[in-house]
């Protein structure tokens, strides 16, 4: 549906000050994170929703205790290896580590924007913050929190861990970086995945390790007991063909990248394969939170889309990929799973073979919704439910489950709600994908699309639907499933028909009534987050030069892009971008507002910075003078762009 939203929507966006989710206060807890205290007896759980930390007896099936974090939510949580302290990556723009000992936060330091993951070394001598869009990784000194360093990644970094020698850290980029077209070469393979940086602890060097084509919302990281292997959870777009049909993985297909930590100075980087972990006709969408079993034979993965945790005989997996020639000319990446779906014979086409995996995975279905987080103790695997505030405790052995309550059984708003089914694939035919498949966040992914509202063999660049109620119309060339082409943001009935028709023709599923009023409340609740690129909340002295610039008539950005109106005035214009692939010259003006994270720009993403769209693109000479710019006036004008 969530390409539906592009294709189709007037749809708002959601606040982010909570990395992408509404700001709910207490009403929630929202279980993001889990950790066991390394005697298996304790585990942490990070209640983002609710700015707290719950302590759980494991043996007692009950909360046991509750740290209040003072308003600084949670997201990424680890323990001490003698179970002393805790520290949990806490906030938003103003981000905060925190050390907790005996129940009270002892000590605070500053983070950067929107701290996710948090990774400690083997010795507990470092702890590793994930700051999603500083886009970097801070390393801190134990016990001091002493700011050793800051690295920069490659886009939103969420998680990470540290290798069983401390010599590195693998650091997963929720999110594609690369050029969605080349208009310069109609015949070039685009290649749009998100990659694994891996910073070199002893100098802050990083590498980069890049995941097959269509990798991204990368969510959850988890190391093998022996150190061996780093698996990592993962989207697969099939974003090359034309959204016909949802069936064996079309458009979406959910996996696991392992990477083999012993190969990092390699020149693959250690990368090894990505299996599927859907089923030929059931979807396991939007895979979140992983974990290892102690004797590392075993994989846990906390599947978010569809609600239920699958469990993978690793060693059953490492002999098969073993087992396998390296390569196959026929079979390389060209499509969807369902192509080259049959049985795998070469390494490289297990990324598209959707039975790899039988007869080495089982599949476990909770209640509750929103299954982000995994932990073992033990025989015990613990489940985190996000949208239902509510832990599973599952025997290893028999698959028995246990409900574990963090708070009363939550009342959703409607907000809430809509919020849920945005993250539901249940709601999608064969559970294939939900709205966050294609618009994690409600924004947008990092690919072209080929949608058939507009024909086919024109695919355009995800668009975020941050204030799209607002800023009408959606799509790039300002189309909607309606033989009338009435304005869609004429009031809820026809921002509802864009949300039915998205479940209609991407989710391939009846729209339900009610919870497209639901999906309506939550987007049109969404807010901005704060730019990162903003100093103290205000503009940087680079970017009030900018502003100038921007605001100069002799410039013209303001022609397209008035202020009063989000930085848009919602018409179509022709500014020299059309391309081999296009039918039409004119496409929407987008709004400025959270352009930052929105890369890469112009409706076929064809550059990676703002820099390029206005020195590479000569954006702006249509309507203005800004190829007169010199280079320096250029990057005035990009950083108050992008602190919008």
């Amino acid at each position: 549906m969530y390409r539906l939203f592009l294709t189709a929507a007037v749809l708002a966006a959601v606040s982010v000050s909570l990395a992408g989710n509404l700001s709910y206060g207490e009403s929630y807890k929202g279980p993001n994170a889990l950790a066991v205290s390394s005697d298996g007896n304790t585990l942490y759980a990070a209640n983002t929703d609710a700015c707290e930390i719950a302590v759980v007896d494991i043996a007692a099936d009950a909360v046991k205790a509750v740290i209040s974090l003072n308003g600084n939510a949670p997201h990424g949580i680890a323990v001490s290896n003698d179970n002393k302290t805790l520290y949990t990556a806490a906030g938003n723009e103003h981000g905060k580590l925190l050390k907790i000992e005996n129940g009270q936060i002892t000590g605070i330091a500053e983070a950067g924007h929107t701290p996710q993951g948090i990774a400690l070394s083997p010795d507990g001598k470092n702890v590793f913050v994930c700051n999603q869009f500083s886009t970097d990784v801070w390393q801190y000194e134990l016990p001091a929190l002493k700011l050793v360093r800051k690295v920069k990644t490659i886009r939103e970094p969420r998680c990470a861990v540290v290798t069983k020698d401390g010599k590195y850290v693998l650091v997963c980029n929720s999110i594609p970086l690369d050029v969605g077209n080349k208009p310069e070469d109609p015949d070039a393979m685009i290649d749009v995945a998100a990659e694994v940086s891996v910073i070199n602890v002893a100098d802050g060097s990083v590498s980069q390790i890049r995941l097959p084509n269509g990798s991204g919302s990368l969510h959850g990281i988890a190391l093998s007991p022996d150190g061996k292997y780093a698996y990592v959870t993962e989207v697969l777009a099939r974003f090359q063909i034309p959204t016909t049909q949802v069936e064996r993985g079309w458009m979406n297909t959910a996996g696991v990248a392992i990477i083999d930590t012993t190969q990092l100075e390699n020149a693959n980087r250690g990368f090894v394969n990505a299996v599927l972990l859907d089923d030929v006709d059931l979807g396991a969408a939007n895979p979140w939170g992983i974990a290892v079993s102690d004797d590392g034979k075993t994989i846990y993965i906390a599947v978010a889309g569809t609600s239920e945790l699958i469990i993978i005989d690793a060693e059953g997996l490492h002999k098969k990929l073993a087992a396998l020639p390296a390569y196959d000319i026929k079979s390389s990446w060209g499509g969807s799973a369902a192509e080259e779906g049959e049985q795998s014979n070469a390494a490289n086409n297990v990324p598209n073979d959707l039975s790899f995996l039988v007869g080495l995975k089982k599949r476990v279905l909770l209640s509750g919704k929103g299954a982000r987080a995994v932990a073992c103790s033990g025989n015990n695997i613990l489940v985190g439910m996000y949208f239902s505030d509510m832990l599973h405790k599952i025997d290893a052995v028999s698959l028995s489950k246990t409900e574990i309550a963090l708070g009363a059984v939550p009342e959703w708003t409607a907000e809430r709600r809509g919020e849920v089914w945005w993250n539901d694939a249940t709601l999608c035919f064969q559970k294939w994908q939900s709205c966050a498949s294609c618009h994690p966040d409600a924004r947008m992914d990092g690919y072209n699309w080929d949608l058939l509202n507009d024909d086919l063999g024109n695919p355009k660049n995800a668009k975020s639907l941050l204030y799209s109620h607002k800023t009408p119309p959606s799509m790039w060339e300002g189309v909607r499933d309606n033989p009338n082409r009435q304005p869609l943001w004429e009031g809820i009935g026809q921002r509802l028909q864009c949300i039915r028709t998205g479940f209609q023709y991407i989710q391939f599923a009846m729209p339900d009534e009610a919870k497209c009023l639901d999906v309506d409340a939550y987007l049109a609740a969404m807010k901005p987050a704060a730019s990162p690129y903003l100093v103290n909340g205000g503009l940087s002295e680079r970017a009030k030069r900018g502003k100038k610039i921007f605001e100069d008539k002799k410039i013209g950005c303001t022609v397209c892009h008035p202020a009063e109106t989000y930085f848009t005035d919602m018409k179509m214009h022709d500014v020299n971008t059309k391309c081999y692939f296009d039918r039409r010259s004119e496409f929407d003006t987008p709004t400025l507002i959270e352009v930052w994270r929105t890369a890469p720009y112009l409706h076929d993403g064809r550059y990676k910075t703002m820099q390029d769209v206005f020195k590479l693109g000569k954006h702006g000479d249509v309507e203005g003078d800004v190829g007169g710019l010199t280079d320096e006036q250029i990057d005035d004008l990009c950083e108050y762009i992008l602190s919008l």
